[in-house]
Order: C-alpha cells, then structure tokens, then sequence
C-alpha cells in the first residue's frame, strides 16, 4: 500500500459510489437493473442512496412489491431490502414505480454508514461527509472492483459496526478532544489514522492496491507486506446494541422492529407503518441485523405500535431468540425450498431452548445453497436426501451444503431435533455454553442424538 504521501499520526446507513453499473456477474449483488434469478423469481435489492425512506415512500414500495412481485420481501444481514417473485416482465415497471416514489437507489461500491448516522448524539463524529466524499472518489476513480467489496465509514454510537466485516473500514476515535479516522483493512487495525482528508487519500490506496489484483479481488487478497503493521491505536469499543428496540436521541425516538428470520409480506407490514405515520413517523432505515428502524418525534410513546408489531408476529425484544437464526424463505416463498425453514427454526426455539442460550450461530436451510448464510455457522440444519426420502440434515461448523454429521426422514425430524436441545440440556455443565457443549460432545455423540429419534406420532410445527 503506498502511504508516503499521506501525513499520519501515531443509515442514513449506505452511500454507494455512483457510476456506471456493471453487468451482473458471479458474486455481485442484484440490483433493481440486474435482478438475480432465485427459486421464486427475481429478486432486486434496494437500498436508498440517502439510507433512508421517507414513511411515504416506503408505503409506496410496499405496493410496487405486491403489484410486481410477490409481495415478499427479505432484510439482510447487511440491512438490505430485497424484493420477491419479480417476472422479467415487471422489473422495468417495479423500477418507474420506486423512482416515481422519490427513491433514489443505490448503486456502484457500498459505503456504509451505522444506521443511526446523523441521529445519534453519541456519535463520536457524523461520518456522512466522510462517506460522500470517498463515495465519490471511489466512483470516479475509474477502477474496475469486485462488485461485493464493503467500505465501512464509522462514527461510533449506540448501533456502531464494529462487528460487521468490511475490505475497507474508516472508524471515527477521539484523543484529547481532537478527532482522528483510523484505517482497518480486512478487519485488521493498520495503525494509520489522520483527518478526513488524509484518510480519504489512505483508503483509496487500498482500493486501487486491491484493483491491481483484478477485478474479484477483496482485500483479504492483499499480501501482508501491502499493509502497515497494526496497532491498538484505536479503543475497544463495547460490543454494539441489537438494532431492535427503543432509542431515546433526544430529537427523536427511533424504534427498532425486526421480521420473524429477516422475511416479511408486505400486506403484514403495511398496517404497521400506517400506524406508526399516525403517530408522527416520518422515515424508515435499514439496519444490520434484518431490522428496520422507524424514526419518530421526541418522546413518542412507542407502546402501541409495540404491541400491534408483536400481535403481526415481528420481532420486538432484543432478547427475542428468533434473531439468533439465519433462516431463507423456504418452501413457503421459494420454489427451491424443500422444507418449511421458519417451522423448523420455530421448532429450535420452542422444543430445543437449550441450544438457545446466544453462544451458537445456527442456520437454517431449505436447500444446500444456504443463501440466508453463506459463510460457517455452528450448526446448520438443511432440507436434503435422506434413503431416497425427503429429510433434515444436521451440519456442524460449515455450510449448508457441506456433508451433514447425520440426516433423518423429514417425518423424524422434529423429534430430531427436540432429541437433541434434551441431550445438550443433559449433559451441559454448570456455567457452560451450549456451543461448549456441542464441542465437548463431539459430531459422534451429537449425531447420535440426532439420529436416535423416531417418529413420535406428532405433527410438530408442520414439520
């Protein structure tokens, strides 16, 4: 990384770097000009160039999705918006009809912004300004970059990004009340830090030393020799708090909702946000964590909308168990799908409390693809072949289309599952984890408790 000429010292949630956009391409993101082919159709991700919706807007979105999709729509883990079941024929009316609502998408590089940015008086700086400019130097920069490469701008706060991963990360740090922008690359502190424009000019060294690797490459890719030797320059900052939830900023009252596994219909949602204009909401953000945040007046009593939230089945307490599982649409809104993934993983929380205990990433999927995760989780179950019948697979610290420890008959496989939470319940020790457990049991012991239930006559959650 070349550095000499940088003077060091020792949401709105999303701008994107606006510039031509590329032709879909094996690991890029769908767009609303370039949908992905999914089991269920098309499927277009949005989020506002601004970060955020006005209520209007969103409200108008929600028709377009059911006018010229299937009305389903996703939250990523990245606080993305995806839409549903579009037919090649609605994409360019789905696209009028979000531009004709004031939505301006975004397109080009991701940098993103806590989803609070500009509203949080804990910030330790607004990295807005920060994120334009660099938005803009990278869109004009000419270079050709791997379509999923991640730039973070950081101003700290109640909802900062410390624990989303990113090739690039610019993270707002104050010393004796003067403010400095610290570089990390790959997740990893470089000991750089400087003014805004010093670390605008610092990461675009990055950008165009991972260019020089080509056109896939990530920052992972650089060699060690490209990057400064780290340095705990930068505080540790406690970890950041679950986007669900209610934020008092003084200006305004932000409430945080999260659909049941990340996944929504826009008729269920759509009484909510009435509800919630009726009471003085006037935009709605995205945040990490498959949760969107409706911002209202200072001291908006949010009880209500609370309550209506819940009785419509969304995630309302940080607590909730629900947001620890990675589940995809399933069979219920995806033509790929081979099992009900929201009745398996309703049946993990219920029947098997004892894997619940926040220590373990658990994913569920409806077939091996595993799009709701696609990196390791500790444990996966995924619909897949068992005898030449449909079934469950158990997958332990890998993917979902990884080899399964043991698969059951999709009829066993709720008892399968409930065997298991009641073997770790048995066996864990006092002030263990469940994750502990699971390792202390090993994939022998575990896939014999998998595999030992039969059928117990009861049909459970659908499975």
């Amino acid at each position: 990384m070349t550095m000499a000429g940088t003077a060091m010292r020792g949401n709105e949630g999303t701008i994107r770097a606006m510039g031509p956009t590329p032709a879909l391409r094996r690991g890029a993101c769908p767009t609303l000009a370039a949908p992905m082919q999914t089991g269920d159709g098309l499927l277009a991700r949005l989020r506002p160039a601004s970060g955020s919706f006005t209520a209007d807007a969103f409200l108008a979105l929600l028709d377009a999705a059911e006018t010229f999709g299937t009305g389903r729509l996703d939250i990523t883990a990245r606080g993305n918006l995806q839409i549903r079941g579009l037919r090649t024929a609605s994409v360019a009316p789905l696209s009028t009809a979000v531009h004709r609502a004031g939505i301006v998408p975004c397109e080009g590089i991701a940098v993103e912004m806590p989803p609070l940015a500009g509203l949080d008086p804990s910030e330790v700086a607004d990295p807005r300004p920060l994120a334009r400019k660099l938005a803009e130097r990278i869109a004009g920069s000419g270079l050709d970059l791997a379509p999923k490469l991640a730039v973070i701008v950081d101003g700290g706060g109640r909802l900062h990004l410390d624990g989303v991963a990113a090739d690039i990360k610019l993270v707002a740090g104050a010393t004796d009340s003067t403010l400095l922008w610290h570089l990390l690359v790959a997740g990893k502190q470089t000991g750089v830090c400087g003014t805004e424009d010093e670390m605008i000019e610092a990461a675009m060294s990055v950008v165009a030393d991972i260019a020089a690797y080509g056109s896939a490459a990530r920052a992972r890719d650089l060699p060690v020799e490209h990057l400064p030797p780290g340095s705990s320059l930068l505080a540790y900052r406690e970890v950041s708090l679950s986007p669900v939830g209610r934020f008092d900023l003084g200006a305004s009252v932000v409430l945080g909702i999260a659909p049941a596994f990340g996944q929504m219909a826009a008729h269920v949602v759509r009484p909510l946000i009435l509800a919630a204009v009726a009471e003085g909401v006037s935009a709605v953000r995205l945040a990490p964590g498959r949760a969107f945040l409706l911002v209202g007046p200072a001291g908006w009593n949010t009880s209500a909308i609370v309550s209506l939230a819940a009785s419509l089945g969304f995630v309302v307490h940080a607590g909730d168990p629900a947001l620890r599982i990675d589940a995809c649409a399933g069979q219920v809104g995806c033509a790929s799908g081979r099992i009900d993934t929201h009745a398996v993983a309703s049946h993990l929380i219920a029947h098997a409390p004892a894997l619940m205990d926040g220590s373990l990433d658990l994913h569920v999927s409806g077939c091996a693809k595993g799009c709701a995760r696609p990196r390791v989780a500790d444990l996966t179950l995924v619909a897949m072949s068992c005898d030449g019948q449909p079934g469950l697979g158990i997958v332990l610290g890998g993917r979902a289309g990884d080899r399964p420890v043991a698969t059951k008959r999709l009829e066993d496989g709720a008892s399968a599952i409930t065997a298991l939470g009641q073997r770790v319940a048995e066996t864990v020790e006092k002030g263990e984890s469940a994750a502990a457990c699971l390792q202390r049991l090993g994939p022998a012991r575990i896939a014999a408790a998998f595999s030992a239930a039969r059928f117990n006559g009861i049909d459970h959650a659908g499975l």
